[in-house]
This record gives C-alpha cells, sequence and structure tokens, in this order.
C-alpha cells in the first residue's frame, strides 16, 4: 500500500514535470517564431529600403540633365585659373566676395549644387567637412 502511495505521487510528480517542461518549450517555440518573424521583416525592410534608394538614384542620374555639367564647370573654374599667376587675385578676390554674401545666398547656391549631384553626396562632403 505505501508502495502505491508511493508510485502515484512519482507518477503526479512526473505528470506535473512533464506538463511543465512542454509549457517551457511552446514558451521557447513562440519566441523562437516570433524572433524569426521581426528579423524577416527587418530584412524586408532593409531590402525595400536598399531598392528605393536605388530607383531614387537611378531616377536622378536619368533626370540630371545640363546642371550636373554647369556646376561642374563651374567649381572647375577657379581651380584652373588659380594656375595662371595673373588670375589668382581675382580667383581670391571672388572668394573673398563670397565670403560677404549673405548667409541665405550661401546656403541656397549649396543646396542647388548639392541637388546637382545627388543630397547624399553633399551629406558625405558635410560630414567630411566635420570631421565624423
Amino acid at each position: 500500500m505505501l508502495w502505491t502511495v508511493f508510485k502515484d505521487i512519482v507518477g503526479i510528480g512526473s505528470t506535473v514535470l512533464g506538463s511543465w517542461q512542454k509549457r517551457k518549450q511552446a514558451r521557447l517555440n513562440s519566441q523562437i517564431l516570433i524572433q524569426e518573424a521581426v528579423t524577416t521583416a527587418k530584412v524586408k525592410r532593409l531590402n525595400e529600403k536598399q531598392g528605393a534608394d536605388i530607383a531614387w538614384e537611378n531616377t536622378s542620374i536619368d533626370h540630371a540633365g545640363w546642371k550636373d555639367e554647369f556646376w561642374t564647370v563651374v567649381l572647375a573654374i577657379p581651380c584652373v585659373l588659380c594656375f595662371f599667376p595673373g588670375m589668382v587675385d581675382h580667383v581670391v578676390a571672388g572668394f573673398d566676395a563670397l565670403d560677404k554674401c549673405p548667409a541665405w545666398y550661401r546656403w541656397c547656391l549649396l543646396v542647388a549644387i548639392g541637388s546637382s549631384f545627388g543630397y547624399r553626396k553633399l551629406a558625405d562632403f558635410m560630414k567630411l567637412k566635420k570631421g565624423d
């Protein structure tokens, strides 16, 4: 009789332990599924963002027109003139004059040039200027 009671207690303990292990395993499985779903969503978002960035860049390139070439020439002129001794003073005077222009004008010029070459290139340039 004592043996039967002992067997019943062990059986109940074994059942409780088995149920506890099943619940714990189910909880772990659901956490794994949640993590997989989160990771899949992050990867999908990154892929979509990358695709959108590529499409944006391609559209910018397709619709660039002549303004890229214009600003490239404008930015190259002072550099080229610096190699002509008689022009160096004119280049320096030109930059001094630009330095005296209102800040809003310089920002507008920066935005115009930045839009021509792409805002990402402008952001990269600003990071370099800051030293990041």
